[in-house]
């Protein structure tokens, strides 16, 4: 009995690309790691930490943006503003010199680690708060999540379901996601 052999596309093409793309830069980490030089001076060294702590701020108010009005990018600029902090704390660490190593270590573990971890936290918070609003809150169904204001459950205030953003609808149809009772 002979087998048949075809050929299927692959089932989930981003599945594919991201997976190749892992050990592409495996085999670059590997190969840079055996040939970058000890020692090397940077001509630009001032303009790549100020540029990666600009980064840094601009995500944070992002966030904080994002949070006050309690829109779903908070996800987004969360997860930017931990995944830099991360990079900082090791980028300050792993170039300090002999004398500022104690410090960059000191300043990475008792700031910048804990504090991508709270951002990373937050996103957990959010995108749960975002998963139970979609297959909990009819009124949701649908609507797409750029519009999505997200309820705050530590805020006793807000005991209304997910609302739509009030910039983005007709003042002349009713709002489903309003809250009538107040």
């Amino acid at each position: 009995m002979a087998l048949s052999l075809r050929l299927r596309p692959p089932r989930d093409p981003l599945l594919i690309l991201l997976a190749s793309a892992a050990l592409l830069e495996t085999a670059w980490t590997v190969y840079i790691g055996w040939r970058l030089p000890r020692h090397y001076v940077a001509n630009h060294w001032d303009l790549a930490w100020v540029g990666l702590d600009v980064a840094q701020i601009v995500m944070l108010l992002l966030a904080a943006w994002a949070a006050w009005r309690g829109r779903a990018l908070l996800v987004l600029f969360a997860t930017a503003a931990g995944t830099l902090l991360l990079v900082d704390a090791w980028f300050d660490v792993t170039t300090a010199r002999h004398g500022a190593f104690v410090q960059s270590l000191v300043f990475a573990l008792a700031l910048e680690i804990p504090s991508a971890a709270f951002l990373f936290w937050i996103t957990w918070r959010t995108v749960k708060e975002l998963a139970d609003s979609m297959f909990v809150v009819p009124e949701v169904n649908g609507v797409p999540i750029r519009k999505i204001r997200l309820v705050r459950r530590f805020d006793k205030s807000s005991d209304v379901t997910p609302s739509v953003s009030s910039e983005t609808t007709s003042t002349t149809e009713p709002n489903p996601f309003e809250d009538h009772a107040s």
